[in-house]
């Protein structure tokens, strides 16, 4: 790769509801999803709705009981501001009374007060109400999909990608439950306020409201775009950034294959012009936001100079007094901001409609083959299955057929084998008697009933499945063997561990049966995750056992004695077992072996049945498939020897106390980051992480003139607030003279002068609000830049570092869009919002001690009640006191949904959605408590408002009485302060982002900081010489995450330049590290490894891993063509280049056959493809590079051996040609048979080393597990 520069209630879900959708009948059309079209398909549906009522067809009696509470307390809250402006306008009367404006002001302030406390209760209850009513409702909602989802049919999963389908359970319900909260509630208050304020404005003066009515419809607009703007705007950058977060989810995962290749920064490159986009759109989000609001706030200025022209003759000419034009003009102008800001709840409405047909339409829908349907009872499996004249293709892919007229008979109490190549079927007919599928044409009998008449969930727990892939969930091995039968005893758990030869190992470890199997089971061997899985099959007690290689991943000694535990059982218990396996010595003994052959254009059908023995007598393709394996017609391994070996197994890697590992380190010093405990290493990095103003200014360099304009608009904007103070007390002054002496000049004087100055502040405020934009567009970019650096910091980190708890690739996805858009906040908008605050408060105050410091002094007492309350209504009306909920329940629906075959094989979806239940169960109380709460506290906030009022304008009235003030200074300084309060509080609402920003930037920064241990950015030695010579001098090596685990002692091994190697060995003795030490993927703990001479650690990363080509046992692809696949190891490759890879590596031509060919799409992480087919797209990928070391770790493990040898001989073409180092690693010896050096390696250590020649002659622990291999005798 080119280097980078390195960088600087209770819930009841079964409420009945009604709906307008009706049930598909159990009809297929249109339910299944092609593959790749799922954008084309989302597109058609997004402007589908479900009607009003229709959203709240999960609210139960109470629920609706408390929406109606809820609006009715909301139009009651909506009423208090019209009211507010009427008892406003009483005390600018009280305060020009000639009388006794004390008394008269203080009986005012009263009933300003009550209207207060009133606004408390009703916000309390409007707020509460539809807060709890929202998320009871949507917790019934996630209940009810979950199951929907884990009821549907494997051919609709396969349709939907388990990303999308979890999007629905986080995103579409945080929608769904953003549009029927107090958001709706706001929404009524609103529309109260509104209605009421025009209402208002009309009893109180309507020639004035008439004029006003003019200018309101435009102040309504302004609002409505204000909030439509920011909720489309960010839902375009949102999905501008979606593209990207897609690339780098992907790339995260497959993070290895991404490394080894060095394509680190083609993935940057991709990533980047995918942020761009977003960048792009959100830099227009913030020019229309701040054009709109700048515009919204200058007609409201211009609104000022008009009404107060009009509002000037309606007192000259006595039609109105000075409180009526005050109270109408304030009772019109909130009714406008009211209408106008209904907008936004009634997007987030409609949002929420949008979001709930598309979760409704699931939860509607009935699946073609319903695990839930009333079938025929199942009692048990007494006679046969049996296949007539079955023709099938899967439902994504109609065009490629795979059965045409498949008849087969399976026996109960027999042992069934299917063989044949890669792609012809074995899986899919594994997949047939779990009725994942449906035939096209044809039938299933199961003792004589067509399958389809049966209880399909009784049917299934007659099953016990074990895949090739097997997937764990994130829990402990007891919890994992317990999947297969909930109500398992330990006893059971730990007999059938023992039946899947893993009961020694779970003992070895320090945790035992309570050990963590980690995330899918990353912490455990691919051998280890498949005996835990053989378990989980075991401890059901199956009548049937279909195993789908489920023996890949073993040696050839585990899986004899696995298999040995299986004959018993299936001797004590009639036990049918059907297998699916390559390696023939596994279907030895089997009664009856099931041949396919595949036809490109015919599909798959049977060409040879009979037992083992029959088979090979025949002399066909089975026969030349055993024959090529060494497996002749007698078995030779009898019980003793294999109970011999049986009691060496599972001497595991050896486990250290902490003296030896005291001793460890002084062998080699650990750094100050590898003390840290593993699982504390994420938040230990953060909190040593630095984020300071300067560094985010050296981030932005080129952008610190557009910052330094942004901060001036956020000063003019934070003085235009008490500089309207000043204006509004001088033209109430001027009217408010005129009622008192009736100075027509005066006021004709007063008039002209201050009302046209409103038009200046709405030029001036304007300004302010654009330049502001700046802030977005430096902020914009700055996010991207953070993006792009977090990125590129993460692919440069080493294996690991995604180990650790939080690094995963859903938290680091997080983390690149969340928390990166997070982090501008502390630099532009940081500063802006304190220039804005401090102006409006500086000026403020120095406005009304001048006008009248007594007065002062009480209104700044009240700033910080006003400021608090304000804090908090936008803290609401952010919805940043809305959490996102049920954060633990979605990591259970996650998981559920990508193991959804072994969610629907082993029936457990009631037991999913159990623990799913219990965990909302325990969310709700707890969240309608915080709701309560939040609602209580912001009722509060309300009353801050009034009674800062009140208590200004009481002591005004008093001061004016005293002779110490007049109106207009009481006015002037109120108003200053007040308003300025308001600003305060919309800084203070900033405050919280801040404290999320400052944490965020502490996990982003921790991660750009990080330096890992193995650096691609580390310059450093480069090999000169051809070939690869290795040595392995005293390795010792620890994973990070199993600290006291030694998996390699003190290894010394020797691979010889141009040479072949082979690495045999039991199930997690160290095979793979050996790979990952060589890939520089993870550092050794002490020791040395040398490469031409030279230390590995000393050589240039980046150098080196373009000297290596690896292949994994789980290949990593990506989305895309199979071309694009295999040129992924060499882009600059030509057609003709990848053809001839793909033929060495026996896959060129299948693609052909395929409709297509080269561009076929391989699916997300290649499940359109099967296993065989996918090892073998990695291997032209491989093959692809011209490297000096190839590594294979169970690169062939899913082939069958006829397609084995085909691409053996590419291996060893490609070898020949470029003289390059093999390092192998398989458990079927016959791969390593051939290879210059076979090392066997046990419980970390080499127990044998040499030549497959040398090693017979030893007879020892080699030549055993060869004959044993083999069966054969000599």
């Amino acid at each position: 790769m080119t280097r980078r520069k390195e960088p600087d209630g209770v819930i009841d879900a079964s409420t009945p509801h009604y709906s307008c959708f009706e049930s598909n009948g159990g009809k297929s059309s249109g339910n299944i999803v092609p593959v790749f079209s799922n954008e084309e398909v989302h597109e058609s549906f997004e402007r589908k709705k479900v009607s009003v009522l229709e959203v709240f067809r999960y609210a139960s009696r109470l629920d609706v009981a408390l929406m109606i509470v809820g609006s009715v307390a909301a139009v009651g809250v909506g009423a208090s501001l019209p009211a507010f402006s009427f008892v406003f306008g009483h005390m600018v009367n009280d305060l020009l009374s000639p009388t006794d404006p004390e008394s008269t002001t203080a009986k005012t302030a009263v009933i300003m007060v009550y209207v207060g406390l009133g606004v408390v209760l009703l916000t309390f209850l409007s707020v509460a109400c539809w807060m709890v009513a929202a998320l009871r409702q949507v917790a019934r909602v996630r209940l009810e999909y979950l199951k929907s989802v884990l009821r549907q049919d494997i051919g609709w999963h396969d349709g939907h990608s388990p990303g999308s389908l979890t999007a629905r359970v986080t995103g579409d319900m945080h929608v769904l439950q953003n549009g029927i909260n107090d958001k709706l509630g706001q929404g009524i208050t609103n529309l109260s306020m509104g209605v009421l304020g025009f209402v208002f404005g009309f009893a109180l003066a309507w020639e004035l409201a008439l004029v006003l009515l003019g200018m309101m419809p435009v102040i309504a607009l302004m609002g409505a775009i204000i909030g439509n703007v920011m909720a489309k705007m960010s839902n375009s950058t949102r999905e501008h950034f979606a593209a990207a977060g897609s690339i780098a989810t992907e790339v995260m995962e497959n993070v290895r294959t991404v490394q080894n290749f060095g394509r680190e920064d083609y993935e940057v490159g991709r990533f980047e012009a995918a942020v761009l986009s977003a960048q792009r759109a959100g830099v227009k989000k913030e020019l229309l936001n701040s054009t709109a609001s700048g515009m919204a706030m200058a007609v409201i200025f211009v609104t000022y100079t008009i009404a107060f022209f009009f509002a000037s003759y309606l007192i000259q000419w006595g039609r109105r007094d000075v409180g009526d034009v005050v109270a109408c003009f304030l009772a019109v102008l909130m009714g406008s901001f009211g209408i106008g800001f209904v907008s936004p709840s009634l997007t987030a409405f409609a949002e929420s409609r949008a979001a709930a047909y598309h979760v409704f339409q699931t939860i509607q829908r009935t699946p073609v083959i319903d695990v839930d349907a009333v079938g025929e009872p199942v009692r048990g499996f007494s006679e046969t299955i049996e296949f007539r004249h079955v023709r099938f293709a899967y439902p994504t892919r109609r065009d490629m057929k795979l059965f045409e007229d498949l008849s087969l008979v399976i026996e109960r109490g027999r042992r069934v084998a299917f063989s044949g190549a890669s792609g012809c079927g074995k899986s899919s007919i594994i997949a047939l008697i779990q009725r994942f599928y449906d035939p096209i044409d044809g039938d299933i009998f199961v003792d004589g009933t067509d399958m389809r008449k049966l209880s399909l969930r009784q049917w299934r727990d007659q099953i016990g499945v074990v895949s090739q892939e097997p997937n764990l969930f994130a829990g402990t091995m007891m919890e994992n063997v317990r999947v297969g039968k909930p109500d398992a005893t330990e006893e059971e758990v730990i007999e059938a561990c023992k039946h899947a030869n893993i009961h020694d190992t779970i003992m070895s470890l320090p945790d035992m049966y309570n050990t963590s199997v980690g995330a899918v089971g990353s912490q455990l061997s691919g051998g280890q995750k498949q005996r835990l899985a053989i378990a989980r099959a075991i401890v059901r007690h199956p009548a049937i056992l279909l195993l789908d290689e489920a023996t890949s991943a073993l040696d050839r000694k585990s899986e004899l004695e696995v298999q040995a535990a299986l004959d018993r059982l299936m001797e004590e218990g009639s036990m049918t077992i059907i297998v699916v396996a390559h390696r023939l010595a596994t279907i030895r003994n089997v009664d009856r072996i099931y041949y396919f052959s595949y036809d490109g254009v015919k599909g798959s059908a049977i060409e040879e049945v009979g037992t083992f023995d029959e088979l090979l007598a025949k002399g066909g393709k089975f026969a030349a498939m055993a024959t090529s394996q060494g497996v002749g017609l007698q078995f030779s391994a009898g019980a003793q020897k294999l109970q011999a070996l049986a009691e060496g197994e599972d001497r595991i890697n050896t486990f250290l106390d902490d003296d030896e590992l005291a001793k460890l380190d002084e062998e080699q010093p650990r750094t100050e980051r590898q003390m840290v405990p593993f699982e504390e290493l994420a938040k230990w990095e953060a909190k040593r992480a630095k984020v300071g103003v300067r560094r985010l200014i050296s981030l932005t360099k080129g952008k610190t003139v557009h910052i330094a304009f942004a901060v001036l608009g956020s000063a003019i904007t934070g003085g235009t607030a008490p500089a309207n103070g000043v204006l509004f007390g001088k033209i109430l002054a001027v009217l408010g003279g005129y009622s008192v002496d009736h100075d027509t000049p005066a006021l004709r004087k007063g008039t002209n002068t201050y009302a046209p100055l409103f038009l200046v502040m709405a030029v001036v405020s304007f300004a302010g609000w654009m330049l502001q934009s700046l802030y977005g567009y430096a902020g914009e970019h700055l996010t991207t830049k953070l993006r792009v650096m977090l990125f590129s910091q993460i692919l440069r980190q080493d294996m690991s570092f995604f180990d650790i708890p939080g690094r995963d690739a859903g938290t680091l996805s997080g983390m690149l869009s969340g928390d990166c858009e997070a982090v501008h906040q502390l630099w532009g908008p940081s500063i802006g919002l304190k220039a804005q605050t401090f102006c409006t408060i500086a000026v403020g105050v120095v406005i009304a001690f001048i006008y009248q410091w007594k007065l002062a002094l009480v209104a700044l007492a009240c700033v910080p009640l006003v400021a608090l309350g304000n804090l908090v209504q936008h803290q609401v009306a952010l919805g940043l006191t809305q959490k996102n909920q049920g954060t633990a329940s979605d990591t259970v629906v996650t998981e559920a949904l990508s193991n959804i075959r072994t969610v629907t094989s082993f029936n457990i979806k009631d037991d999913r959605v159990a623990i799913f239940r219990e965990l909302v169960r325990q969310e709700v109380p707890r969240d309608t408590k915080r709701s309560i709460w939040i609602a209580l506290i912001y009722g509060i906030s309300q009353f801050m408002f009034f009674g800062a009022y009140a208590l200004c304008f009481w002591y005004g009235g008093k001061l004016i009485s005293a002779g110490e003030a007049t109106f207009e200074r009481v006015i002037i300084a109120s108003m200053a302060v007040l308003l300025g309060a308001s600003g305060a509080g919309e800084a203070g609402s900033f405050a919280a982002k801040a404290a999320k920003a400052s944490e965020a930037a502490n996990r982003v920064f921790s991660v750009i900081d990080r330096v890992p241990d193995i650096d691609v950015y580390r310059e450093g030695e480069k090999l000169t010489d051809e070939g690869c010579d290795i040595t392995f001098r005293k390795v010792k090596f620890i994973y990070p995450a199993r600290p006291k685990q030694l998996v390699l002692a003190a290894v010394d091994a020797n691979f010889r330049k141009g040479t072949t190697n082979g690495l045999m060995g039991q199930t997690g003795c160290g095979k793979s590290t050996i790979i990952q030490i060589l890939a520089r993927f993870y550092d050794y703990r002490s020791g040395k490894v040398f490469i031409n001479g030279k230390d590995l650690r000393e050589l240039d990363v980046s150098a080196w891993r373009e000297s290596i080509s690896i292949v994994l046992q789980e290949p990593d692809l990506f989305s895309g063509t199979v071309r694009d696949n295999i040129r992924y190891s060499s882009p600059s490759a030509t057609n003709e280049e990848v053809e001839e890879a793909a033929r060495l590596a026996g896959i060129h031509d299948d693609i052909l056959r395929w409709p297509q060919g080269y561009d076929t799409g391989v699916g997300y992480r290649g499940r359109a493809l099967s296993g065989g087919q996918k090892q073998r797209v990695a291997l032209a990928r491989g093959f692809l590079r011209r490297a000096k070391l190839l590594l294979l770790d169970e690169a062939t493990c899913a082939l069958d051996n006829v397609t084995e040898e085909r691409v053996q001989e590419g291996i060893n073409e490609y070898q020949r040609r470029h003289g390059v180092t093999v390092i192998s690693i398989a458990h079927r010896l016959t791969t390593i048979r051939h290879c210059d050096q076979i090392i066997l390696l046990d419980s970390g250590r080499i127990h044998e080393c040499g030549s497959h020649e040398y090693l017979m002659s030893l007879n020892g622990e080699y030549r055993t597990r060869w004959e044993l291999y083999a069966n054969v005798t000599t």
